[in-house]
């Protein structure tokens, strides 16, 4: 998910490859009737004519295999209905990497081996997240987590907000799971650093009260809005300038 710059391949030209996985994972949602709501993986891959069926012993989430000629994804069962939908996304993507290859005039034999994975991940993202559909809702809600996982629950949370990091507004996402930072991205050159003050007091009333919290610096709006269970503790922080708008 969102790994991609760390293929050399897409780094040289992450501008291309993101352009080319949104227009392509337009045309497959319209070819397949998708024009509103929210993405329902398994929906998708009926309409696009792929047999899906579960495997509780597989080792992976999900593999694909031709069937008297009919393309057949295997899906391992998952707790989390997002993670099956995420699981299933990226094999649908997997279908389709070769023709992202030819849009960006790439072959993928002269390419690093993990390539393709990164491919159907770009892709996977943009079925479950539409391009225009998804940064409309952006924009309504001032991207609100809470607002955008309800039009778009197939999604998991952490997906939605790296998503948010495919335009070009400065952004960081920092994802805290248990009281330990896993994810800190940003959209812009520099790399993020340590948790600034605004950030971590939000974040600390949001982890300790299990409440939204807000702060705000005179160069800084800070969000945070805790993913808590009962047995997991997960906050996300949203970071951007103060003046940057949602477009």
């Amino acid at each position: 998910m969102a790994a991609y710059a760390t293929t050399a391949a897409i780094s040289a030209e992450t501008a291309s490859w993101q352009a080319a996985a949104e227009q392509l994972a337009s045309q497959v949602l319209e070819l397949a009737g998708f024009q509103e709501g929210p993405i329902d993986a398994f929906q998708l891959a009926r309409k696009l004519g792929y047999h899906v069926i579960y495997d509780q012993k597989q080792a992976g989430r999900g593999r694909l295999k031709q069937i008297a000629g009919r393309t057949t994804i295997f899906l391992r069962p998952q707790d989390r209905p997002e993670r099956m939908h995420w699981a299933l996304c990226h094999e649908v993507g997997e279908t389709l990497v070769w023709r992202l290859f030819e849009q960006v005039n790439a072959d993928p034999r002269d390419e690093p081996a993990g390539l393709r994975e990164q491919a159907a991940n770009l892709l996977a993202t943009r079925l479950l997240l539409p391009e225009s559909r998804f940064f409309s809702a952006v924009q309504d809600s001032q991207g609100d987590l809470l607002e955008l996982k309800q039009q778009f629950p197939t999604a998991s949370f952490e997906l939605i907000s790296l998503r948010l990091l495919d335009r070009p507004d400065p952004r960081c996402v920092t994802i805290i799971d248990q009281g330990r930072i896993s994810k800190r991205r940003s959209n812009t050159e520099a790399r993020p650093g340590p948790l600034l003050e605004p950030e971590a007091l939000c974040w600390e009333e949001s982890h300790e009260q299990a409440k939204f919290s807000e702060r705000s610096s005179d160069t800084l709006w800070v969000r945070c809005w805790p993913i808590h269970e009962e047995q997991w503790k997960r906050e996300i922080i949203l970071t951007q300038p103060r003046e940057n708008e949602f477009t």
